[in-house]
């Protein structure tokens, strides 16, 4: 459903192992509308919260609202090698014709 790669589930788990409440956190996948039935995404990191789903990818755990099922459905949580900045896609593309985007 969910795809972290092996380098942003290495990053992910080394900044979980930093805090004091480790074994109890995962990250939030959290999907924000653009305004146009398009999503961006963010993620955070948290412990799971009541009607979480879980699910769990390279000793991460990730934690999304059953709601958001369709929404988050092959998203693919990436962090680049140099920067160490995560990169969160989808599959379905971002709407460029939409009077709310600047282009």
């Amino acid at each position: 459903m969910i795809t972290i790669t092996p380098h942003a589930a290495a990053r992910l788990a080394l900044m979980i192992a930093e805090e004091r409440d480790a074994d109890a956190l995962g990250i939030k996948l959290v999907p924000t509308t653009t305004g146009c039935g398009s999503y961006t995404y963010s993620i955070a990191i948290t412990e799971k919260q009541p009607g979480d789903l879980v699910q769990e990818m390279h000793g991460i755990r990730i934690f999304y609202q059953e709601l958001d099922v369709e929404k988050v459905t092959g998203t693919v949580i990436d962090c680049d090698v140099k920067s160490g900045r995560f990169s969160i896609t989808h599959p379905l593309p971002l709407q460029t014709d939409c009077p709310h985007t600047i282009n």
